[in-house]
Protein backbone atom coordinates (compact mmCIF):
# COMPACT_ATOMS: atom_id res chain seq x y z
CA UNK A 1 0.00 0.00 0.00
CA UNK A 2 1.72 3.94 -1.20
CA UNK A 3 1.79 6.42 1.52
CA UNK A 4 0.04 9.02 -1.01
CA UNK A 5 -1.97 8.93 -3.75
CA UNK A 6 -0.97 9.48 -7.25
CA UNK A 7 -1.98 12.67 -7.16
CA UNK A 8 0.38 13.54 -4.92
CA UNK A 9 2.68 11.46 -6.29
CA UNK A 10 2.73 12.97 -9.17
CA UNK A 11 2.71 16.77 -7.83
CA UNK A 12 5.95 15.89 -5.69
CA UNK A 13 7.64 14.07 -8.93
CA UNK A 14 6.77 16.43 -11.40
CA UNK A 15 7.49 19.58 -9.62
CA UNK A 16 10.64 18.18 -7.97
CA UNK A 17 9.20 20.59 -4.89
CA UNK A 18 10.72 20.08 -1.80
CA UNK A 19 8.19 18.67 0.66
CA UNK A 20 8.67 20.17 4.13
CA UNK A 21 7.82 18.55 7.72
CA UNK A 22 4.64 20.07 8.18
CA UNK A 23 3.79 18.83 4.80
CA UNK A 24 5.35 15.30 5.12
CA UNK A 25 2.90 15.45 8.44
CA UNK A 26 -0.06 16.07 6.52
CA UNK A 27 0.53 13.79 3.91
CA UNK A 28 1.12 10.97 6.64
CA UNK A 29 4.32 10.50 5.64
CA UNK A 30 5.48 11.03 9.32
CA UNK A 31 3.89 10.30 12.93
CA UNK A 32 5.35 13.43 14.28
CA UNK A 33 7.69 16.16 14.15
CA UNK A 34 9.98 17.18 16.97
CA UNK A 35 10.20 20.46 18.58
CA UNK A 36 13.35 22.33 18.06
CA UNK A 37 14.43 21.15 21.52
CA UNK A 38 14.47 17.62 21.32
CA UNK A 39 16.73 15.89 18.87
CA UNK A 40 15.01 12.60 16.83
CA UNK A 41 17.25 10.76 18.04
CA UNK A 42 16.16 11.14 21.72
CA UNK A 43 12.21 10.83 20.32
CA UNK A 44 12.99 7.47 19.02
CA UNK A 45 14.56 6.46 22.54
CA UNK A 46 11.70 7.61 23.76
CA UNK A 47 9.31 5.79 21.19
CA UNK A 48 11.05 2.36 21.60
CA UNK A 49 11.07 2.30 25.53
CA UNK A 50 7.00 2.86 25.04
CA UNK A 51 6.81 0.09 22.52
CA UNK A 52 9.39 -2.02 24.76
CA UNK A 53 7.37 -1.51 27.90
CA UNK A 54 4.60 -3.68 26.49
CA UNK A 55 4.07 -6.88 26.11
CA UNK A 56 6.69 -8.51 23.60
CA UNK A 57 4.01 -11.62 22.65
CA UNK A 58 1.60 -8.67 21.78
CA UNK A 59 3.54 -6.14 20.35
CA UNK A 60 4.54 -9.33 17.47
CA UNK A 61 1.63 -10.62 17.12
CA UNK A 62 -0.13 -6.62 16.50
CA UNK A 63 3.12 -5.93 14.05
CA UNK A 64 1.91 -9.24 12.44
CA UNK A 65 -1.75 -8.23 11.76
CA UNK A 66 -0.69 -4.92 10.38
CA UNK A 67 1.74 -6.41 8.18
CA UNK A 68 -0.56 -9.08 6.50
CA UNK A 69 -3.51 -7.13 6.37
CA UNK A 70 -1.50 -3.80 5.43
CA UNK A 71 -0.36 -5.94 2.42
CA UNK A 72 -3.81 -7.03 0.77
CA UNK A 73 -6.75 -4.74 -0.42
CA UNK A 74 -9.09 -3.50 2.13
CA UNK A 75 -11.61 -6.22 2.00
CA UNK A 76 -9.52 -9.23 2.58
CA UNK A 77 -6.86 -7.04 5.01
CA UNK A 78 -9.70 -6.47 7.46
CA UNK A 79 -10.81 -10.20 6.54
CA UNK A 80 -7.37 -10.94 7.76
CA UNK A 81 -6.87 -8.97 10.77
CA UNK A 82 -9.90 -10.51 11.96
CA UNK A 83 -8.99 -13.43 11.60
CA UNK A 84 -5.63 -13.08 12.84
CA UNK A 85 -7.13 -10.94 16.22
CA UNK A 86 -9.44 -14.26 16.98
CA UNK A 87 -6.60 -16.43 16.73
CA UNK A 88 -4.22 -14.02 18.84
CA UNK A 89 -6.92 -13.78 21.22
CA UNK A 90 -7.69 -17.05 21.53
CA UNK A 91 -4.03 -18.22 22.36
CA UNK A 92 -3.99 -15.35 24.64
CA UNK A 93 -6.81 -16.73 26.72
CA UNK A 94 -5.57 -20.21 26.43
CA UNK A 95 -1.63 -19.35 27.53
CA UNK A 96 -2.22 -17.95 30.47
CA UNK A 97 -0.93 -13.86 28.92
CA UNK A 98 -4.46 -12.61 29.78
CA UNK A 99 -4.49 -13.74 33.07
CA UNK A 100 -0.78 -12.63 34.21
CA UNK A 101 -1.28 -9.41 32.81
CA UNK A 102 -4.85 -8.71 34.60
CA UNK A 103 -3.00 -9.80 38.22
CA UNK A 104 -0.01 -7.72 37.29
CA UNK A 105 -2.38 -4.72 36.52
CA UNK A 106 -4.12 -4.97 39.73
CA UNK A 107 -1.35 -5.93 42.11
CA UNK A 108 0.06 -2.38 40.31
CA UNK A 109 0.20 -0.09 43.52
CA UNK A 110 1.23 3.33 40.94
CA UNK A 111 -2.20 2.31 38.77
CA UNK A 112 -4.81 4.84 38.46
CA UNK A 113 -7.45 4.72 41.41
CA UNK A 114 -11.60 4.80 41.07
CA UNK A 115 -12.58 7.46 43.35
CA UNK A 116 -16.31 6.23 43.29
Amino acid sequence: QRLVGPGRAKFASFTAATIYADKALQWGLLNEITSNNTSVLDRAIEIADEIGANNATMVRRYKRVVQEGGSMDLKHGLQRERELGMAHYLQAVTDGTTLQGAAEFIGDEKRPRSKL
